[in-house]
């Protein structure tokens, strides 16, 4: 202990990083599946739109990140693996999406509640 460091600014790490080479592939199926998935995402923000016109914004925002990440996600397990068909493909994309959807959908409905019972309050 006889050299002191800063621990916020620590010393550089011994490999730099280097991204992977590999491409990320996908086909108009996976593409199509994105699309489906922002439509459905839209749609419960028209819907929102009605109750909360912030919220439906919020929820159309992070909604579209949400659905881009866990599309990344499954496209980049989907590329490690050996080819699969397209229901399987579909349901690797929906199972990357189900713990953001209850998590936003009880955001939202969180959320929409507080308005109304600041509404009702007053």
């Amino acid at each position: 202990m006889s050299r002191q460091h800063d621990i916020y600014n620590p010393p550089p790490a011994p490999m730099p990083f280097r991204p992977p080479r590999e491409r990320l592939s996908f086909t108009a199926g996976d593409v199509a599946c994105l699309a489906v998935l922002c439509v459905v995402l839209f749609a419960a923000s028209i819907l929102c739109w009605r109750a909360e016109p912030t919220m439906a914004a919020l929820t159309a925002v992070g909604g579209s990140l949400i659905v881009l990440e866990s599309w990344v996600t499954a496209l980049s397990l989907l590329q490690r693996r050996h080819p699969l068909g397209l229901r399987a493909r579909w349901t690797v994309f929906v199972a990357a999406l189900v713990p953001w959807l209850f998590g936003l959908a009880a955001a939202a409905m969180l959320m929409i509640g507080l308005f109304y019972l600041s509404d009702w309050m007053s």
